[in-house]
């Protein structure tokens, strides 16, 4: 749940993160659960029948420009052990989805343009591509309603998906994507990014740091007082539930 785009595995922040892990049968009857996002080990009955994975975490902070973007990330997985063929335990083949997102060094793009992305498929286990039989992408500011984004076949198995242009906001993100064997994640990204500059420069700079080299961003000249705050790591899948 909580690796970077990049790859780069995470781990729950102590005092920041909270949330559940709850493995269900596919009516959504709860056969376990814990208060650890992203975290358990659990032993399904490995007939040919369904599952469903729901990971939900929260992470705060009181210093608000700790965790401005990536707040909250909700997984739901639909995944039948039936499908592995080792006789000793091991990690469920969980559908991993994979976001580029064009977007500058503090997790931001531009208030007046579309943002184009491309979100691929992999599992757990595995880092081949996975045939995808559907997808849908939906997008929201700010908490609203989410609209659909518009998509469409990309290369190497990936979908290109546009988001249009929001104005200044906060983005969530929601993805649902099954593969050709029936399996399915539907994952819920509150602020995955933001639109425009909004108050990614507002907060002053100490006098000690006020000569500090600051970049332009958002077509906007840094001026001097400002300090770049750099978005944190988007908490999200990593592989890491088993």
């Amino acid at each position: 749940m909580f690796s970077d785009a990049a790859g780069h595995r995470g781990a729950t922040a102590p005092g920041a993160d909270s949330g559940s892990t709850v493995l269900a049968a596919d009516d959504g009857t709860v056969l376990a659960s814990n208060s650890a996002p992203g975290q358990a080990v659990f032993d399904p009955d490995r007939r040919d029948r369904w599952y469903r994975l729901t990971v939900d975490v929260t992470r705060t902070s009181p210093d608000p420009v700790t965790w401005m973007l990536g707040s909250r990330v909700t997984s739901e997985w639909r995944f039948r052990p039936g499908h592995e063929s080792r006789k000793t335990a091991a990690a469920a083949r969980l559908l991993d989805p994979d976001y580029r997102l064009s977007l500058t060094g503090v997790n931001a793009t531009e208030a007046d343009k579309p943002l184009g992305c491309t979100v691929g498929l992999t599992a757990q286990g595995s880092r081949s591509t996975v045939p995808v039989a559907s997808s849908k992408v939906w997008y929201a500011t700010d908490g609203t309603d989410g609209k659909p984004a518009a998509a469409s076949r990309g290369a190497d198995g990936r979908r290109k998906v546009t988001v249009p242009a929001v104005g200044t906001a906060k983005v969530d993100l929601r993805t649902t994507v099954t593969d050709t064997w029936g399996a399915s994640l539907t994952e819920t990204l509150t602020d995955a990014y933001r639109s425009g500059c909004a108050d990614i420069w507002s907060w002053p700079a100490p006098a000690d740091r006020a000569s500090a080299a600051l970049r332009p961003h958002c077509g906007r000249t840094a001026r001097k007082g400002d300090v770049p705050v750099r978005g944190p790591p988007h908490p999200r899948h990593d592989q890491g539930v088993g």
